[in-house]
């Protein structure tokens, strides 16, 4: 399941693949959200998937900058 297991993260390693998987699952829910919206007019999800791509992007930029010089 850890692609890591055993092995130090670094907090920007572990930045990136929360990231990584928070970031699919925010495409999975838009994707989900644009066939609402067409068959159902029904824009909730798509606002919500948007809001946490959003979200993601500024926890990944945060993160590489916060611990840009971690080895």
């Amino acid at each position: 399941m850890f692609p890591k297991k055993g092995r130090i993260w670094t907090y920007r390693e572990r930045a990136r693949t929360l990231a990584l998987f928070w970031g699919l699952s925010s495409i999975g829910m838009l994707i989900i959200g644009i066939y609402f919206v067409f068959t159902q007019s029904n824009w909730i999800v798509v606002i919500l998937a948007l809001l946490s791509l959003g979200f993601v992007a500024m926890y990944f930029f945060s993160s590489e900058r916060e611990h840009r010089d971690e080895p």
